[in-house]
C-alpha cells in the first residue's frame, strides 16, 4: 500500500518535471522556480480567500460563518 502511494507520487512528480521542463535545469534553478511557484500559489490562495470569497458572499447575500459565531470571550456571567 505504501509503495503504491510512493509510486503514484513519483509518477506525478516526474510528470510535473517533464511538463514544466524543470528536469533540464540545475538544482539551484529548480529550487528557485519551486519557491516562486509556492509564493504565487500562496498569493493566489490569499486573494481568493480574502477578496473573492467576501465579494461572492456579499453578491449572493451569504453571511460569513465568522459573523454568526459568538466570540468565546464575550460572555459575561
Amino acid at each position: 500500500m505504501l509503495q503504491n502511494i510512493i509510486d503514484f507520487c513519483n509518477y506525478w512528480w516526474f510528470r510535473y518535471l517533464m511538463v514544466t521542463e524543470l528536469y533540464m535545469v540545475e538544482k539551484w534553478e529548480r529550487i528557485t522556480i519551486h519557491v516562486i511557484f509556492a509564493v504565487l500559489f500562496g498569493l493566489f490562495w490569499y486573494f481568493n480567500y480574502s477578496v473573492l470569497l467576501s465579494f461572492t458572499g456579499s453578491l449572493l447575500g451569504i453571511t460569513p460563518v465568522s459573523n454568526m459565531v459568538e466570540p468565546q470571550g464575550s460572555k459575561i456571567i
